[in-house]
């Protein structure tokens, strides 16, 4: 039995989900995909689109076989934490024997020399991100930078060439490739990666009328679904794209406006003891926030208000996040990289196939932690810390009910009482 796990968001699945998926069947040769998906927010500090069950039922429905979920501390992390988060979920689970993850680039080899450098020159490396980060640069360009004096360091190296480390650093997938490479090289992963060469619309690009690409982007088709959802028709799994209409029906397309409110009373009660034991908010940012919070307008309008060279408005829009959801730094997070374990003490299951049988079968006899499909089992199964960590992501499931839009007569779910989603292989869906 081969099983490929693949970690996602699927914000919302598409074609080109679809497509990393049978290309890394033909690569593999996977009996199983295992997906480890980001819960009802996401890395770039927002809410997703629609809440992890139809996310899930989207996924299982065009040939994902099992889909657990990216525990919240990591799935509203940065790069680096959000890969380690979940390698560390899929190590313990013993069961995946390839980590595919999307590109721009396409070449493992890069990737795989690149984590190695990153990891042996960690020192070097977080000093002089550090030094360029004083001049005003942001994190990404200060790390592209300081790779870069690596490579110089180190003399010619056909692998790395001037424009191969420049397009490494500024993209976003491959970005998450070295991350994913690191974690798996730190952690001595028997888990064996394979990337799948990005194709179609660009990460960033967010204008669907602008290319003739069979693949659109996340971004590109979330902004079909604000405005023309049958457009999104062709670009999506037909049985995922119908379950979509229909929830979307009763539950419209979340953004990050709708936790305005909620946003803006958390930072008035905040602010007298300022930000600064939230998850990735340092104290020049809880002050800057701090003498801000008067001009006060909105989600998205506050985190641009606050974005400056340094700052990325995607680390602001984090920031609001862990503040929102009550996001506390780990004490892991403070550990440098080579001294870091990141924990994952449970494997919540959002969904499966019914043909999944062997693959969840080979899970609970070869993993380390539990896994949990029933939330009332959690208590009897997980110590303190565990739990405490499960009950956070319970608490932003809670806080996204509350917040997002419903129409009239549309229920109201506890999240305690949700079960995870199945789908019967009568179901036709595309990777059988």
């Amino acid at each position: 039995m081969i099983t490929a796990a693949v970690v996602a968001e699927y914000n919302p699945f598409h074609k080109g989900h679809l497509y990393q998926l049978e290309e890394t069947r033909q690569k593999t040769g996977a009996d199983f995909f295992l997906v480890i998906m980001s819960g009802d927010f996401v890395q770039r500090g927002a809410p997703a689109f629609a809440d992890k069950y139809l996310r899930t039922r989207m996924a299982l429905l065009a040939g994902a076989h099992a889909v657990i979920e990216l525990p919240a501390v990591y799935a509203l992390s940065s790069a680096e934490f959000f890969a380690q988060g979940a390698v560390s979920l899929l190590e313990q689970l013993h069961t995946a024997d390839y980590l595919s993850f999307g590109s721009e680039s396409g070449e493992l080899s890069l990737f795989e020399q690149c984590a190695h450098l990153l990891v042996r020159k960690e020192s070097e490396v977080l000093r002089s991100v550090n030094e360029e980060l004083k001049k005003g640069l942001s994190y990404p360009a200060a790390r592209a930078k300081a790779f870069s004096e690596l490579i110089s360091q180190a003399g010619p190296d056909k692998a790395f060439s001037p424009d191969s480390y420049e397009s490494i650093f500024s993209s976003p997938n491959n970005i998450l490739g070295i991350e994913y490479c690191k974690a798996l090289l730190a952690a001595g992963s028997r888990i064996r990666p394979i990337t799948i060469k990005r194709e179609g619309m660009g990460y960033h690009d967010i204008d669907p009328t602008s290319s003739d690409h069979a693949f659109l982007s996340a971004s590109a088709l979330r902004k079909l679904l604000t405005g023309d959802p049958d457009s999104c028709r062709r670009h999506m799994v037909q049985e995922g794209y119908d379950d979509m209409r229909r929830e979307l029906s009763l539950y419209p397309f979340v953004t990050e406006e709708d936790f305005s409110k909620m946003l803006h009373y958390r930072l008035l009660c905040e602010r007298e003891k300022g930000f600064t034991g939230y998850l990735d908010c340092t104290p020049s940012l809880s002050h800057k926030i701090c003498k801000n919070l008067s001009l006060f307008e909105g989600f998205s309008s506050f985190c641009h208000l606050l974005k400056s060279r340094e700052l990325t408005y995607t680390r602001i829009s984090r920031v609001m996040m862990h503040i929102l959801l009550n996001i506390r730094t780990p004490d892991p997070f403070r550990l440098p990289f080579s001294e870091r374990t990141l924990p994952a003490p449970y494997a919540r299951l959002l969904g499966f196939r019914q043909s999944a049988a062997p693959l969840l079968s080979a899970i609970r006899k070869n993993s380390s932690i539990p896994l949990i499909s029933k939330l009332a089992d959690a208590r009897f199964l997980l110590d303190e810390k565990a739990f405490d960590m499960l009950k956070q992501d319970i608490y932003c499931a809670d806080v996204y009910e509350a917040a997002r839009p419903k129409a009239p007569g549309a229920a109201l779910h506890n999240e305690w009482k949700r079960s995870p989603v199945v789908i019967a292989d009568m179901d036709n869906p595309s990777l059988c």
